[in-house]
């Protein structure tokens, strides 16, 4: 291997270990003193958590553009002063809930049930008032509450983003929507706000330990519609507005081809 291959190499082995480090043991610091006096003497927990989550990744995004600078983020204004809604997301890579937090103090979403049996990082995930996907937590009355939990938090001004694909995209291309998610935000009686995001898979690959840290990449996140539907009207259909959805995403992705 040429000898500067081995140098570009160990420089983004070097960068891994340095945002991981700070992703890992930024925790703990963040948990010892800042996580456990939230939880301890402040009242509203939840929103403390999600407020502290926000901190800690919006750093781990800057620390990211301070140490891959051929890296830049691009970041429609208007998705900033996003609240009160459901937002709906593409997804392409393990960065992109992390990315949605960094944006929005007063965040919830939905996450894999296997995430909440992992020591501290479970009880930080429900703590934060994150909702399981599993299916015996949206049946019943463990259904019913995580709804409650839901709407209150987004009547508070808070969002809830989910991505309706269920898994990383591995070619760019839409999977199948899951339809649960219109139904959420039915229940709430909530906007939808669809955004677009683009390239996170090139700074972190599925199936990839390391970050790239070659060649120029922008990460562009885009608001591409906002939906208000008729919740309590005669013509109201969940699948039309699933299908609506994803139209506008598809449209989005074929501009980047043409």
């Amino acid at each position: 291997m040429p000898p500067m291959r081995i140098l570009q190499n160990a420089f983004t082995l070097f960068i891994t270990l340095l945002l991981w480090a700070y992703f890992i043991f930024g925790s703990v610091v963040f948990f010892f003193l800042f996580y456990i006096p939230a939880y301890l003497f402040l009242s509203n927990r939840v929103a403390a958590f999600q407020n502290l989550n926000h901190i800690h990744m919006k750093n781990f995004f800057a620390l990211t553009g301070f140490l891959i600078p051929s890296t830049k983020f691009d970041i429609q204004k208007e998705i900033r002063y996003i609240h009160s809604s459901v937002i709906v997301c593409n997804h392409l890579s393990y960065l992109d809930p992390i990315l949605l937090i960094s944006l929005f103090p007063r965040q919830m979403t939905i996450v894999k049930s296997t995430f909440f049996k992992v020591p501290f990082f479970g009880w930080l995930l429900k703590t934060s008032g994150y909702v399981p996907s599993m299916p015996s937590e949206m049946l019943g009355p463990a259904m019913i509450k995580n709804l409650e939990e839901i709407k209150k938090h987004l009547a508070g001004g808070g969002n809830l983003f989910v991505f309706p694909e269920g898994t990383r995209s591995r070619d760019g291309k839409l999977a199948p929507f899951n339809k649960g998610v219109f139904g959420i935000a039915r229940y709430c009686n909530a906007p939808l706000k669809l955004i677009f995001i683009k390239d996170t898979n090139k700074l972190f690959r599925p199936g990839y330990f390391l970050f790239n840290t070659r060649g120029f990449n922008k990460i562009q996140l885009e608001l591409i519609g906002s939906l208000d539907p008729d919740y309590n009207g005669n013509t109201f259909s969940i699948s039309a507005v699933a299908d609506q959805t994803r139209k506008l995403f598809e449209e989005r992705l074929q501009k980047d081809k043409s």
